[in-house]
């Protein structure tokens, strides 16, 4: 019996026949609201097409579009070169070099009759078929435009993406990568799509999310032998972005569907099995990465996923790293249930030497100081006064502290692996990264804090990622499951280095319950990265929601009113009108 008629007649054994096809007509209705949503969000209509064509740029450059072809169907070949050719910006070149074998000498001649009648089209058949790595290479050779544009044989590009490109350009991004789609027959018609967060170094070094439509500055080539390397054959996508972002001015994500990639029978699409050796290649590009920045470490699989990528680094020192316990406004009077607080974190961190600040007069004499001592633990006592907040006595604290690591840890909060301090160390380590965050959950094992992103539309202007989510969903596309950046990170637990902290001039108390998030603006005002590590989980039992924190924020909303305005880099505006995050 046909699988379909099985599971329908499954359904109504289950639902009753009433109530599966209401199920349907419900999902059928979720499905035509999902396709218009999207449709809406990358279609362009007739007059924003040919305003797009009117268009004069201040720099307008030739965009070289690099293609190696390898037997690629007659129908997708035609449809690949009427998409470049529908492009609404029209200084470009198309670069086609042509691997393919006797048997599709059809394709050369299509690409020589298209070819003649637009000289834009640049056509070249090579002596020998010389791979993915070697062919696009060949493609390379043959531009003569100022930027490239990455498109492969078989997929094709919104008419928009070279337009959108060039706005870029025009704002000195000479590294730049778009949204894209995957589709079967037509483009209009589906809602695979891949939507992309802005540029995080570290999320890219969990895993190559950039992938297509990338466009960048052909300068940034000088100096390498070739684009693509045969070394990295099966990741060489990925280790061309690495190198190219490495040496970018400005990177530019475009939060636009601008690409579609096509799924067939022998797409890479279609084939989501992963190659050995194309994984070998990958954590070779990471490795590589790290050894141009100076930096040691091991690249490994996190395991299922087998393309998202774990990064150890080496913690070659053992620094003291303070924790500053705060949240208990009572702290002497409810001692014991702070001392029991502070027995699970020691039990549960594995991390030595530490101190810990709490907010008390004098240490109580319950405490074995002496133990404590023998087990590279230091206790500090600083009393909270009535007129500061909790930020404001974390920044007091902070001179009585010894340590070259600061951890902000809420007494609500505690570990649940052993190597949480390990985890954020190894990042705040780097000279390049501000502050760092860990994943919390509540005692159901659901997501307390994802990282946080700016939201104008939000009650308090801050958006908490996956909030609510279990914590065995993977998030949109795995984003539970990697190393990120972000834009905000939380004080129930964040650590930053003493040194960025005198930096960055500590918390500001004027900032109130947002002070954290005050501190992690700063930081990426700076240049630093904030950094969300997935690795490091914690538990936080607190009546308070994360976001009750940042209730009190006139101040930091006045302050940072700008940026709140703006679409936050980290949050795309069509995930967020899809609630996916």
């Amino acid at each position: 019996m046909n699988n379909k008629i099985v599971r329908g007649m499954k359904k109504i054994w289950k639902n009753g026949l009433y109530g599966t096809i209401k199920n349907y007509n419900e999902k059928k209705e979720t499905q035509k609201i999902l396709l218009d949503t999207v449709r809406k969000y990358h279609m362009i209509s007739e007059s924003e097409r040919e305003e797009q064509k009117r268009s004069v740029f201040a720099d307008a450059p030739c965009i070289s579009i690099i293609t190696p072809l390898y037997n690629t169907p007659i129908s997708f070949l035609e449809e690949l070169l009427k998409s470049v050719q529908n492009q609404t910006y029209e200084n470009w070149e198309f670069c086609l070099a042509d691997g393919s074998d006797e048997e599709h000498t059809l394709v050369g001649k299509i690409c020589r009759e298209y070819a003649a009648k637009d000289v834009r089209i640049k056509y070249k058949k090579l002596e020998k078929n010389d791979g993915i790595v070697g062919n696009t290479n060949q493609a390379v050779r043959m531009a003569s435009g100022a930027y490239c544009g990455m498109l492969d044989h078989d997929d094709l590009l919104h008419e928009s993406a070279l337009y959108e490109c060039v706005k870029e350009i025009q704002k000195g991004a000479d590294f730049i990568y778009t949204d894209e789609m995957k589709f079967s027959e037509d483009p209009s018609m589906s809602t695979d799509i891949v939507c992309k967060s802005g540029f995080g170094k570290d999320e890219l070094r969990s895993h190559n999310y950039i992938c297509h439509f990338v466009v960048f500055k052909k300068s940034l080539l000088d100096g390498m032998k070739e684009l693509y390397r045969k070394e990295c054959e099966g990741s060489q996508d990925y280790d061309m972005v690495l190198r190219l972002t490495e040496r970018a001015k400005k990177v530019s994500h475009i939060p636009k569907i601008l690409y579609y990639w096509r799924v067939h029978a022998g797409s890479v699409a279609m084939d989501l099995s992963v190659k050995q050796y194309a994984v070998d290649a990958a954590k070779s590009a990471i490795t590589g990465q790290l050894e141009r920045s100076g930096e040691t470490g091991t690249v490994e699989c996190n395991f299922p996923y087998e393309t998202i990528y774990r990064i150890r680094y080496d913690i070659k020192e053992k620094p003291v790293v303070s924790i500053y316990l705060w949240g208990e406004e009572k702290a002497a009077e409810n001692w014991e249930k702070m001392k029991e607080q502070m027995e699970l974190l020691l039990k549960k961190t594995s991390y030595r030497p530490l101190e810990i600040i709490l907010p008390l007069e004098k240490t109580p004499e319950t405490i074995p100081c002496e133990k404590m001592l023998k087990e590279q633990v230091k206790l500090i006592t600083c009393e909270k006064n009535q007129k500061e907040n909790w930020y404001g006595w974390m920044k007091r604290a902070g001179e009585k502290g010894s340590g070259d690591y600061r951890i902000c840890l809420n007494h609500w909060c505690y570990p649940k692996s052993t190597d949480w301090i390990e985890e954020m160390l190894m990042y705040a380590m780097r000279n390049d990264v501000g502050v760092v965050g860990a994943k919390i959950m509540d005692n159901k094992e659901n997501i307390c804090f994802g990282g946080a992103v700016l939201d104008r539309d939000s009650a308090n202007r801050i958006h908490v990622v996956n909030a609510g989510l279990p914590d065995r969903e993977q998030g949109y596309e795995a984003n539970m499951r990697h190393v990120r950046n972000t834009s905000i990170l939380t004080g129930i637990c964040m650590m930053v280095s003493e040194k960025h902290m005198d930096e960055l001039e500590d918390f500001e108390e004027a900032m109130d319950g947002c002070a954290d998030a005050d501190l992690c603006m700063r930081s990426k005002e700076k240049g630093l990265w904030n950094v969300w590590d997935c690795f490091a989980e914690m538990y936080y039992t607190g009546k308070n929601s994360i976001d009750d924190f940042w209730n009190e924020n006139k101040n930091w909303q006045e302050k940072w009113k700008k940026q709140i305005e703006q679409v936050d880099e980290y949050y795309h505006p069509l995930l967020k009108q899809l609630k996916k995050m």
